[in-house]
């Protein structure tokens, strides 16, 4: 995992964000600026936790030499060629 690559990456994201929570509070009406602002400041963070989490884990697995051979489908064949439980009954 590059952690320099995935610290700007994030860093840029989390700039373009940030000025999306900044233009919440600006435009949110006088005497209404925690209420009209809070929930949008709080979602455009959630976005940035949520999308900085699925980088690093993308990283790490990206970066992980056995990855893509360990990578598996719960609903595809078994390794040995042998059917799923659900298509051993359907047949």
């Amino acid at each position: 995992m590059d952690r320099d690559v995935l610290l700007y990456q994030m860093t840029e994201r989390f700039q373009e964000l940030y000025g999306q929570a900044l233009d919440a509070v600006e435009k949110a009406p006088d005497g209404q600026w925690i209420a009209a602002s809070e929930w949008a400041f709080r979602d455009i963070f959630l976005k940035l936790m949520q999308e900085s989490y699925e980088a690093a884990i993308q990283a790490r697995i990206d970066a992980h030499a056995t990855a893509s051979q360990a990578a598996f489908s719960p609903s595809g064949q078994r390794s040995g060629g042998r059917d799923t439980a659900e298509e051993q009954g359907a047949a």
